[in-house]
């Protein structure tokens, strides 16, 4: 026993802890891996992005996005003729719903609270009685009336036509805020998109295009 004691503290300390059984903490890359690897591209994008958004010059991260995106682009040439609600069986279904939950939470976090509920709704086309997106629907109503906006959230009904006229107008935004070198700006509008529409594929490729200049402006300078 006293050897064994003895022997554990001569040992490097990844080495000590694997003899002890004991994990290493998981990075956020290796995170966004992990999610990469089990195709759960939105997911691996979103912790991407985080990664990103705390240092832009992390180039491994930036071949990771590369991956996704082209990941993301690939499946969404694979549907195009995206299956029903109807059509899907019961893990299909509920893949789907804890997808838009995950969308209306985070923009229910950015305070966009019409898109939020607009998220939310939509995860009963897939289970009627989804408790966790009643929860979020009151968490958004709670937040929109605390905030003073209620009204433009309740009397400002988003249709199928004002998400498509709103996600133009992010594009149009993400692409204009790039060509003026306000990269963190453009990244946010695209974002905006990617959280309603994450396959959608002109989103994709403006931000593999943003990520493109911004590593070409940092060479230049």
């Amino acid at each position: 026993m006293v050897l064994t004691i003895a022997a554990m503290l001569m040992m490097p300390t990844g080495t000590a802890d694997a003899f002890l059984g004991k994990k290493k903490k998981e990075t956020p890359l290796q995170r966004a891996e992990r999610y990469y690897n089990d195709r759960e591209y939105y997911l691996a994008r979103q912790t991407t992005l985080e990664i990103l958004a705390e240092d832009p010059s992390d180039m491994e991260a930036q071949r990771l996005m590369g991956k996704i995106l082209d990941a993301e682009i690939e499946r969404q040439k694979e549907q195009v003729f995206p299956l029903a609600a109807e059509e899907m069986n019961r893990d299909e279904r509920s893949a789907q719903a804890k997808t838009w939950i995950e969308r209306s939470k985070a923009l229910l976090e950015r305070g966009e609270y019409d898109l939020a509920l607009f998220a939310a709704e939509k995860v009963f086309i897939y289970e009627s009685d989804n408790s966790q997106a009643s929860d979020v629907i009151d968490q958004i109503k709670e937040r929109a009336i605390k905030e003073g906006k209620a009204d433009m959230l309740f009397l400002n009904k988003i249709y199928e036509e004002e998400i498509s006229d709103r996600l133009d107008r992010y594009r149009g935004e993400a692409q204009d805020f790039a060509r003026q070198g306000h990269y963190g700006q453009a990244r946010f509008s695209v974002e905006k998109i990617l959280l309603l529409e994450p396959e959608d594929p002109q989103a994709l490729k403006i931000h593999q295009s943003i990520l493109q200049q911004e590593k070409a402006s940092r060479y230049e300078a």
